[in-house]
């Protein structure tokens, strides 16, 4: 037996009790897969033992043999395992591509003062808006959590019923893009990276937002408050939109980057998410 394969699993072991003690796997791996790491690390531990204290006899290391540390190497050279923000527009996205440039924009009637108020008062201002803007303090009805952050998205795009919640108001953190091969003229996209299983299957997942003429950085952070408003494209496709109330820069080195189903949070109830009756 080779019980220089023990040291390998030792290593494998290190690496994975280091990234599970640190919180970094959350970055490689979403957390309803975080057991079977942690049943994996308690294998190796036990290779580890078995191959260096048996009284097999020593095998002779071949070079080829180094391949088994080429995970443990290629893990060290991602550092913390977080995607760069610019990745986001290398990757499909569940953000509406089927816009047109002509966009029917209607606005409930319960929010239709507030937000002629606020249009009135953007009047006011230049048309180069600052970054951070507060208009008034918002009644939050969705306030987007990252545990039901990639449903709630999902639903605002694709579910017909989310055109029920026009004229809500929402909360939304996350980081800009502006791509325009993306979105229509006049829209950005805050979101965050979704993920199923693991970082592999990122792709970017947020909601769209109207434009107006605010100085939106891209790839910068924001948190964004106001109304949804239905966008309807020339096929006739529904989608929910926020109107900006309040937008302010935040610091995304102190962000969750990745988010993951709801099911993967909380146990696996999906809690946060039911209390909207949204009917999943």
């Amino acid at each position: 037996m080779k019980k220089y394969l023990g040291i390998i699993c030792l290593l494998y072991s290190l690496l994975l009790f280091y990234l599970i003690k640190t919180n970094l796997l959350k970055n490689f791996l979403a957390p309803n897969m975080h057991i079977y790491i942690i049943i994996t690390l308690f294998i190796l531990f036990i290779m580890f033992l078995v191959n260096v204290f048996s009284d097999n006899k020593h095998t002779k290391f071949i070079i080829s043999d180094l391949v088994l540390l080429l995970p443990i190497a290629l893990i060290i050279i991602s550092g913390d395992g977080k995607l760069t923000i610019d990745f986001a527009s290398n990757r499909s996205s569940n953000i509406n591509m089927e816009f047109t440039k002509k966009i029917d924009k209607k606005v409930s009637k319960k929010e239709a003062n507030k937000v002629e108020i606020e249009d009135n008062k953007e009047e006011t201002n230049d048309s180069n808006k600052t970054e951070d803007v507060e208009i008034d303090n918002l009644d939050i009805y969705f306030d987007v959590k990252d545990s039901f952050y990639l449903d709630l998205a999902n639903y605002m795009t694709y579910s017909k019923k989310s055109i029920e919640n026009e004229g809500k108001t929402i909360r939304v953190r996350g980081f800009v893009m502006t791509d325009e091969n993306y979105l229509p003229n006049g829209y950005f996209a805050i979101g965050k990276y979704g993920v199923s299983c693991c970082t592999a299957d990122a792709g970017y997942t947020g909601f769209v937002v109207k434009q107006d003429n605010y100085n939106i950085k891209n790839n910068a952070w924001y948190e964004i408050e106001g109304y949804l408003e239905r966008l309807t494209d020339l096929s006739g496709f529904d989608i929910l939109a926020i109107k900006i109330a309040n937008i302010r820069e935040i610091d995304g080195s102190k962000e969750e980057q990745y988010v993951y189903p709801c099911y993967t949070y909380n146990n696996g109830n999906c809690s946060e998410i039911t209390k909207y009756n949204l009917g999943f």
